[in-house]
């Protein structure tokens, strides 16, 4: 804050009497005030020594300046002494700040762990619950590949079967071809023997 230096407003001090006070007067009494006369007649030879003067009473200026001056110096007093407490104020404000910013900090990091603790739990059950159902698809298909080489396998068997019994028909057949071809040669040999 800005002041003049004749002039000092201390109503912009919280809770104190507003003052104006010029200091120019106080400081220096009007140059046109009238002096106190102190030119005294010289001595006379038989007049008795001049008595000492007693201590002048405080002039009326110089009281309003002390009595300013000590009003003053209780408003710095009081100033320094509110500066002060606002200072501490602050300190605590800010000591409260920083203890509230490290304490967001460490929850915000905290809770950060927590959420990507989760998202890996979540994450893991959903790959376990994936390999599960793929397992259970795999042995689907693996049972119906059973069941396919199974039933291929039956058909192998009767395809061999079908074959062994169109072999032996044939040669069943063939056989019986054989047989009458003997027997008719024999027929014929018969024949013509008894011829």
């Amino acid at each position: 804050m800005k002041t003049s230096q004749s002039k000092v407003d201390m109503a912009s001090i919280k809770g104190l009497p507003r003052m104006n006070v010029n200091i120019q007067k106080l400081i220096m009494p009007k140059i046109n005030a009238q002096k106190p006369n102190t030119l005294t007649s010289p001595p006379s030879l038989n007049a008795p020594a001049p008595l000492k003067k007693l201590a002048k009473p405080v002039s009326p200026v110089a009281s309003s300046i002390r009595d300013e001056y000590s009003s003053l110096k209780e408003v710095t007093q009081r100033i320094r002494l509110s500066a002060q407490q606002e200072l501490e104020q602050i300190r605590r404000i800010r000591a409260d700040a920083s203890r509230y910013q490290q304490e967001t900090a460490t929850r915000a990091r905290s809770d950060a762990h927590q959420l990507i603790l989760h998202a890996r739990l979540a994450t893991q059950r959903e790959i376990e619950e994936l390999i599960r159902e793929a397992s259970e698809e795999i042995q689907k298909v693996l049972a119906d590949i059973r069941v396919i080489r199974i039933t291929a396998q039956e058909e192998l068997a009767a395809q061999r079967k079908f074959t062994n019994a169109a072999k032996l028909s044939t040669m069943a057949i063939s056989i019986k071809e054989e047989l009458a071809k003997t027997q008719r040669k024999k027929k014929k040999q018969l024949v013509v023997s008894k011829a």
